[in-house]
């Protein structure tokens, strides 16, 4: 264990990252000021709201492939009051670089999408690809079933990696036809700001909203902005066709969140905020979109129907004729016996 001297050490690198005395510097190298704020004022959305969500759990690796429980779909809500959820897929994905154009054509295909690049992929990265990709599939489908004024939410961000960034322009292109609204909204952020260390822009941005616009929800715009966004990597080369805000939908919360918004909805941008703030008070996640909280409760994989998968997989090889050895010696994982964790 860290000794205490160590300790303070360690605590006062995370007090210089994440601290904010002030905002004047924050203000001066980031460009933001106070008129930036721009006020959001509740409207309830006229239509329904659907949110889209996705989990995914490991079930077992063997090193060359491995398996992962994924689950996508939605919720979906008429003012406060949930009308009903959808899972749109809840199926085990075996990643194997072997077989991944077979295990991906089919759902391309509903995103008019042929064959996608992912040979450089680790299994890690191809099980994140094909999670995301039911994600948006799902999207579609709440697309398809959506009408005009209604509003869709996405847990997660537009800025994605390149092997999938035409489905999403398909996605935009439909959400427009159908005149919906269409946002993603993120939790986490690795945009910053600041000289010498790295310094949460996300957060900062939020602490300077509460000085600057207090008891407000508001949204600001990163246009002529000094934010470092992470886009420069190989697999972001070309970006996203949309704009990026910090929105927090409550005055009362101190949250801010990352917020995508599609190009089509330029010029709107105010009013479809206005009705993803409508529900953003509830006690349970004050300040975060009711249905985007009920989407991830409905559609979550816990970590205990993970183990009942795998456990259920096991007994099923052995039906088959392996010896419970050979089950043991191929699917358990060594951590596992390190950890003491309970034994196969």
């Amino acid at each position: 264990m860290l000794d205490k001297s160590r300790l303070s050490v360690v605590a006062e690198l995370i007090r210089d990252h994440i601290t904010l005395d002030g905002i004047e510097q924050y203000c001066s190298e980031t460009g933001v000021c106070q008129e930036d704020f721009v006020a959001i004022r509740p409207q309830e959305c006229e239509g329904e709201i659907f949110a889209v969500d996705g989990s995914n759990v490991a079930v077992c690796d063997w090193s060359v492939a491995n398996l992962n429980f994924i689950r996508a779909g939605y919720a979906v809500y008429r003012g406060r009051e949930w009308q009903r959820s959808a899972i749109t897929y809840d199926d085990v994905f075996l990643a194997d670089p072997r077989l991944i154009n077979d295990q991906f054509a089919p759902h391309l295909e509903r995103l008019d999408q042929d064959e996608i690049d992912l040979k450089e992929s680790d299994l890690d990265r191809l099980s994140t690809y094909f999670r995301e990709l039911q994600e948006y599939v799902a999207l579609n489908e709440a697309i398809l079933e959506a009408h005009a004024g209604d509003l869709i939410l996405y847990d997660g961000s537009f800025d994605i990696f390149e092997p999938l960034r035409s489905c999403l322009n398909v996605i935009f292109a439909r959400a427009e036809t159908k005149d919906v609204g269409l946002l993603a909204v993120s939790k986490s952020s690795s945009f910053s700001w600041g000289e010498g260390i790295t310094l949460p822009f996300l957060q900062h941005t939020s602490y300077a909203g509460s000085l600057l616009a207090p008891g407000m929800a508001w949204y600001l715009s990163l246009k002529d902005k000094a934010v470092d966004q992470a886009q420069a990597t190989d697999h972001r080369q070309r970006k996203w066709d949309g704009e990026t805000y910090i929105v927090r939908f409550d005055g009362d919360s101190d949250r801010a969140f990352r917020v995508d918004v599609p190009s089509y909805l330029n010029g709107r941008i105010a009013s479809v905020l206005e009705a993803a703030a409508a529900n953003s008070c509830s006690a349970e996640c004050l300040g975060y979109p009711h249905a985007l909280f009920r989407a991830h409760r409905d559609i979550r994989i816990s970590s205990q129907e993970g183990g009942f998968l795998r456990l259920r997989l096991m007994e099923m090889l052995e039906e088959m004729g392996m010896s419970h050895a050979q089950v043991r010696m191929l699917m358990q994982d060594f951590h596992d016996v390190l950890e003491m964790r309970p034994r196969i």
